[in-house]
């Protein structure tokens, strides 16, 4: 795909994301219960409203979620791009948000099997191509809104967020465990377990909590001994972690060469060059390793 084309479907292809004006159990006029689509100027906008409004400390910590998307939903309607246009409702942009997230989200991981996989030659618009196939073959479905990927990969605040989304249900079932917090406090990356002291500074501690004076001694050369012992155990132990990890790394990365590989070849139609480019380098890295 060349930078034009991709241009080209990014500006021609509307999303199928739409709004339920009706809320459920309600009823209203037939023409109140219309869907109206989100057009990729008011992708842009709300994506504007969402990352200026969660790099804002006194809006974003320390308030109830529906009153983050009222600011959200506020922002956005301020934006002079949709001057003319109805209204978004809250519930309507976070339900759009949330689609735009999660969509985009997929792609990332997309563009970096796509990154991974590039060979010699090829430029940014070969990778993004590979990427859209990569997604199409992930999930059966197009990808559309590359406009809103443009908008998002730099962003550090939304890759911040985005890295973190599988691991919001266990911090939920955490902080339900936990003494409820004030509604001002703010949420710290801190670890959850605390390191374990080693046994000098656990002596230490506990002579201090009951007084004592701990006064340090040449150490004995069995006691040397020991220590060097101890070490040389960690060492190993430490060595042994690390060449497992790096094994299963290495098994993880030739099962998803595989996977790719063999999606090439269950291709009924002909190749185009760049998937005929990299199914040779994966079969000579896979001949190779």
């Amino acid at each position: 795909m060349t930078a034009k084309a991709s241009q080209t479907t990014t500006n021609t292809v509307e999303t199928n994301e739409t709004d339920e004006v009706a809320s459920e159990g309600e009823h209203q006029p037939e023409e109140r219960q219309q869907r109206r689509k989100w057009s990729h100027t008011e992708d842009v906008s709300l994506i504007s409203a969402w990352l200026n409004t969660s790099k804002d400390a006194v809006i974003s910590n320390g308030q109830k979620r529906n009153t983050f998307w009222s600011h959200i939903a506020t922002y956005y309607a301020a934006s002079p791009k949709l001057a003319g246009l109805e209204k978004r409702e809250p519930k309507h942009c976070k339900q759009r948000w949330q689609r735009i997230n999660e969509t985009v989200c997929k792609f990332v991981g997309s563009y970096e099997a796509a990154t991974k996989a590039k060979s010699s030659g090829q430029n940014e618009d070969d990778v993004i191509k590979l990427a859209y196939e990569i997604f199409h073959n992930d999930y059966k479905v197009n990808f559309t809104i590359e406009h809103a990927w443009r908008e998002l990969r730099h962003d550090q605040k939304w890759c911040r967020a985005s890295s973190t989304k599988g691991t919001g249900a266990s911090k939920r079932r955490k902080a339900n465990e936990q003494p409820s917090q004030s509604s001002t406090s703010v949420p710290t990356n801190v670890e959850e377990e605390a390191r374990p002291l080693g046994i000098n500074a656990a002596k230490a501690k506990e002579a201090k909590a009951k007084g004592k004076r701990v006064v340090s001694r040449p150490k004995t050369v069995e006691e040397e001994g020991a220590s060097l012992e101890e070490f040389q155990s960690m060492w190993e132990i430490r060595q042994k972690e690390f060449d497992l990890k790096e094994k299963q790394s290495k098994i993880k990365e030739k099962q998803t060469m595989h996977k790719m590989l063999d999606r090439l070849l269950a291709k009924t139609e002909p190749l185009t060059e760049m998937e005929i480019a990299l199914k040779n380098k994966l079969i000579s890295d896979m001949l190779s390793s």
